[in-house]
This record gives C-alpha cells, sequence and structure tokens, in this order.
C-alpha cells in the first residue's frame, strides 16, 4: 500500500506586526535610533515607534516646569 503524501500550503498576509523596518529617514534596519527626527507630541517617530529621544529625563523636565512657572518661554532645543 502506497502511502498519500499531502502538502502543506502556508498562506501568509504581509508582515507581521512586530515586524522592525527600520528608520524611513535613513532606510535602514538597524534596531537603534538615529535620532534624525523629530517625535510627535506622544513622543512617536515617523517610524512609528516610541522615540527614545522623545524622551525627557527629571532634570530636563524640572527645568521646563521651572520656566512654565516663571512664564520664561521654553526652548525647543531642551
Amino acid at each position: 500500500m502506497a502511502l498519500k503524501v499531502r502538502k502543506r500550503v502556508i498562506i501568509r498576509e504581509g508582515r507581521k506586526k512586530y515586524t522592525y523596518l527600520g528608520c524611513p529617514m535613513t532606510n535602514n534596519r538597524t534596531p537603534w535610533c538615529f535620532r534624525l527626527c523629530k517625535p510627535d507630541a506622544h513622543r512617536i517617530g515617523l517610524c512609528g515607534r516610541v522615540a527614545p529621544h522623545g524622551f525627557k529625563s527629571r532634570i530636563q523636565q524640572g527645568i521646563e516646569d521651572y520656566k512654565k512657572k516663571k512664564g520664561q518661554p521654553i526652548d525647543a532645543a531642551e
């Protein structure tokens, strides 16, 4: 008796959600950030991930809070 062999067909629907496509500014697939883009108000970069350069340390946040309290202009570079 001959055994019947069944062939498996795998169907993929595009890329998986967790696939990292890389930085759109440099077209690079490295896992680190080159910090070239300006993150939006929610600290999201152009690649759609949380931008590490969008975070503020407690010292930077303290300076910003102090300037807000005193009514001084807040620099965008900080």
